[in-house]
């Protein structure tokens, strides 16, 4: 039923496309309102109005508009149509002036176009909004959601969902919170623990987890994030009074119930296409310019040392995942074979003399732009630790398992900042740098971190 609704949707959309070209292009070349325009055919209006229909499906595709429309306001819905026209309507001048730098779309008709279709494809989007909600209030449509907490915001937030079905929200059951309740308000009996909620998952197809356990309770809310992460459930959190005080986290609503969405995307669809296509283009630049660099980078280690030339290391990357690194070698084979997992030190014995001159200008980590190519790291963000290390960092540090919940990356703000992890100590710091970034994501962001470690290559400031 979801995919039968989000199809109908696109539907309205296109009969709304449609006829916005149509009418436009009616009013301008058949009415005879506008001197020295010629006459168009009928049977030319339509083919150009049908081609529409898929330039502005992709259009809205891009930015994520053709989905349920669960959680969006009448003036959520205004952005959701306006930014995308408003880039369609860039992109189309832009290729109406390589084509001909003297051609004129006409500012009248520019502008009757630009109308109607805000208007027309508003008023589709409301359409579908309505048989959404129509469907949800009946049943067809449902999101099956779980409640984490047995007290009274718990039954409140039930009781409000009961008598608003039309947000399609559909209380499976409820999870017993890490800290007891005193005096439960809900007497149905808990379907389980935090710690069976990835299994409940899968079991119901749970979308949502509905969080009503006070916020200040931190290390139990930040231990249903990787869990809910990892299995792709959006965990929304009922706020108290210090949380909307703060704003730290991204608002959102049930109509006039507010909630607070914890680790929202920060970045719009549009940025995150911006940012994996850079991610792609600049590490293929990087091998595929730097190649002769390279191979003289590979002779050199392998003529220093007896070895391979690439060294590969299991990290953890986004919602846990585990992946194998690729790096330049730049310690001796088998640095670690007595010893397991331990820090480098600053001036470590087991580093080569190719070693520490490409640890000091980072073409040690040159190699990870594979690892971007196959979609488990990311240009910029923050730097993957090894599992075993992580099991150590999440004991001292229980909120550590919020830098899992972006890719990680070659460069980050906490590596053009700060020099190499030498101590569990140094992790500190680190991750006040990570949750900056986490919490600030921009494209702008990610340029100045870029430009910084460009400095830090040519300096080797940064670097031991």
């Amino acid at each position: 039923m979801r995919k039968l609704s989000i199809f109908l949707g696109m539907f309205f959309d296109a009969m709304a496309i449609f006829l916005s070209l149509y009418l436009s292009a009616f009013i301008k070349f058949r009415w005879g309102i506008f001197p020295g325009v010629s006459p168009v055919s009928s049977q030319i209006i339509v083919y150009g109005s049908l081609a529409s229909i898929i330039y502005w499906w992709i259009t809205f595709s891009l930015t994520g508009a053709y989905r349920l429309h669960w959680d969006r306001s009448w003036a959520d819905e205004i952005k959701m149509v306006f930014k995308p026209i408003v880039a369609g309507f860039v992109i189309l001048s832009l290729f109406a002036f390589l084509i001909s730098p003297q051609a004129s779309i006409g500012r009248w008709i520019f502008f009757v176009y630009f109308t109607l279709i805000n208007l027309l494809v508003y008023t589709a989007r409301s359409f579908s909004r309505l048989l959404e909600r129509r469907l949800a209030k009946k049943k067809l449509l449902r999101r099956n959601v779980l409640v984490i907490g047995l007290g009274k915001s718990a039954k409140e937030l039930q009781d409000y969902l009961a008598i608003n079905p039309s947000l399609g929200y559909n209380v499976v059951g409820f999870i017993n919170p890490p800290h007891p309740v005193i005096n439960p308000a809900i007497t149905r009996l808990p379907l389980g623990e935090v710690i069976d909620i990835a299994d409940l998952a899968k079991k119901h197809d749970i979308t949502d987890l509905l969080v009503t356990i006070a916020s200040n309770f931190h290390d139990d809310i930040l231990s249903l994030l990787l869990p809910s992460v990892q299995s792709g459930i959006r965990v929304k959190l009922v706020p108290d009074l210090f949380d909307v005080v703060a704003g730290h986290v991204h608002n959102t609503q049930i109509l006039g119930q507010p909630l607070m969405e914890l680790v929202p995307d920060r970045l719009s669809f549009w940025e995150k296409l911006v940012k994996t296509a850079g991610d792609y283009l600049i590490s293929l630049m990087v091998i595929i310019l730097g190649l002769p660099l390279w191979i003289f980078v590979s002779v050199a280690i392998a003529i220093d040392s007896r070895g391979g030339v690439f060294y590969r290391q299991k990290r953890t990357g986004e919602g846990g995942k585990v992946y194998r690194i690729f790096k330049f070698r730049s310690m001796v084979a088998d640095a670690e074979k007595g010893t397991g997992a331990v820090w480098a030190g600053k001036d470590d014995a087991r580093v080569t003399k190719t070693g520490r001159i490409i640890r000091k200008t980072r073409i040690d980590e040159v190699p990870q732009f594979l690892n971007v190519l196959t979609g488990d790291m990311a240009v910029v963000g923050p730097r993957p630790e090894r599992p075993e290390i992580i099991e150590e960092l999440r004991t001292i540090y229980p909120f550590y398992d919020k830098r899992l919940t972006v890719k990680p990356g070659i460069t980050g703000w906490a590596q053009v900042n700060l020099e190499y992890d030498t101590s569990i100590e140094d992790v500190s710091r680190k991750l006040t740098h990570d949750f900056q970034y986490i919490e600030n994501q921009s494209l702008f962001l990610d340029l100045e971190i870029l430009a910084r470690t460009v400095l830090v290559v040519l300096t080797g400031k940064g670097a031991h």
